[in-house]
């Protein structure tokens, strides 16, 4: 019993800490991320190989509030207009690119809801 209450304490202070200040769990692409009230930029990186001409990016969630925002960029400079999300999504980006470091950006404004993220370098094919 004493065991419960703690968790739920435990639980109580980690909600109030994500409605104060914004709170991301989970870690793309390998599992969904769970936001609550949360602001900021993160920024992945990618390499694209001779077998591969292309960065292919599946995103689908949930948003209850907020926004967020996806790019990709080569050697500082964007590759493709930035795609927004708001609401229920589920959406595949392909960018034909040539080999090389390339880097998403997932920019996310007062988002609240569940997003999951998955990006690979791969043989380009068009629609």
């Amino acid at each position: 019993m004493r065991t419960l209450l703690v968790l739920l304490a435990i639980a109580g202070g980690v909600y109030l800490y994500g409605v104060n200040y914004g709170l991301a769990l989970g870690l793309p692409p390998f599992t969904p991320v769970y936001y609550l009230n949360y602001s900021a930029e993160r920024v992945y990186g990618v390499r694209v190989e001779g077998g591969s001409d292309a960065v292919k990016i599946k995103v689908n969630g949930e948003l209850k509030k907020g926004k967020l925002t996806i790019w990709v960029t080569h050697k500082n400079r964007r590759i493709a207009k930035p795609v927004t999300y708001k609401g229920s999504f589920d959406d595949e980006l392909k960018y034909k690119v040539d080999p090389g470091a390339y880097t998403i950006h997932i920019k996310t404004n007062d988002v609240e809801g569940k997003v999951r993220y998955d990006w690979v370098s791969t043989k380009f094919k068009p629609f």
